[in-house]
């Protein structure tokens, strides 16, 4: 069994070395597979992709070189990286792999998201729309070298976002009862609405999985998170469940 692990907006994939040791110790027999976008930390000499869609073909592209049709898949999103979850997971099964499990953290379902249309921000706008929203931590961007290094990916991840739905056209995909799904929200993020539309996309009952926090949950209750994604990722099909800290 693999776990495929996508990051969020601006981010490479260091986000889940922590997780990845967690999930090493509780099953060491899953094997985790952390990918980079276009543009983003190894492949940082890269020019980022332009859309959802371009990410995520991308990504499929290098998984089909490497996966064994025959191994269970599953794959965890954060925020932009819970709509290329999403997008990726139907590319696979389309082309004959088995995913048993979805985990979306911190994300508006893909189907919900607004199309943002409009002249690109300059900089210090951009950053500070995002500090409204809790999209970055506090300080991220202090420096001028963090700016010159890693803000273009950012700013082409959020554009790829906001624009997602002007091809998608607010399309649902449907997955069957086989493919169970997780949800981890944080109480208090202002970035995300329409949770419960997650339901949409289900043949099945979805998880929910709730923190009194903002959009970076994850770090802030990394240990409730951590075993709530453990007890998610050993569980087999259950009844729905309503956990983690807040509920």
């Amino acid at each position: 069994m693999k776990m495929i692990c996508l990051p969020y907006a601006g981010a490479h994939v260091n986000v889940f070395s922590e997780l990845q040791k967690q999930l090493n110790r509780s099953y060491p027999s899953l094997g985790i597979i952390p990918l980079e976008y276009p543009g983003h930390g190894r492949r940082f000499s890269e020019k980022p992709a332009g859309s959802i869609q371009e990410i995520t073909a991308d990504l499929f592209t290098s998984l089909h070189k490497t996966l064994d049709q025959s191994e269970e898949l599953i794959l965890l999103g954060y925020s932009m990286g819970s709509i290329i979850a999403y997008e990726l997971a139907s590319l696979l099964i389309d082309a004959g792999y088995t995913v048993s499990k979805l985990l979306f953290l911190a994300a508006t379902p893909p189907h919900r998201i607004e199309v943002v249309d409009e002249a690109e921000p300059d900089d210090d706008t951009l950053l500070e729309r995002c500090q409204i929203y809790g999209l970055i931590k506090e300080g991220q961007f202090a420096s001028a070298q963090m700016r010159q290094l890693f803000l273009p990916a950012l700013r082409s991840d959020i554009t790829a976002v906001n624009r997602y739905n002007l091809g998608n056209q607010y399309h649902c995909h449907f997955f069957s009862p086989e493919v169970e799904i997780a949800v981890f929200q944080g109480l208090l993020d202002k970035s995300v609405t329409a949770v419960e539309d997650w339901r949409d996309i289900a043949a099945s009952p979805i998880y929910y999985y709730s923190y009194q926090s903002g959009h970076f949950f994850y770090y802030e209750y990394q240990e409730e998170v951590f075993a709530d994604i453990i007890s998610f990722v050993k569980s087999t099909q259950s009844t729905q469940f309503k956990g983690g800290s807040g509920l």
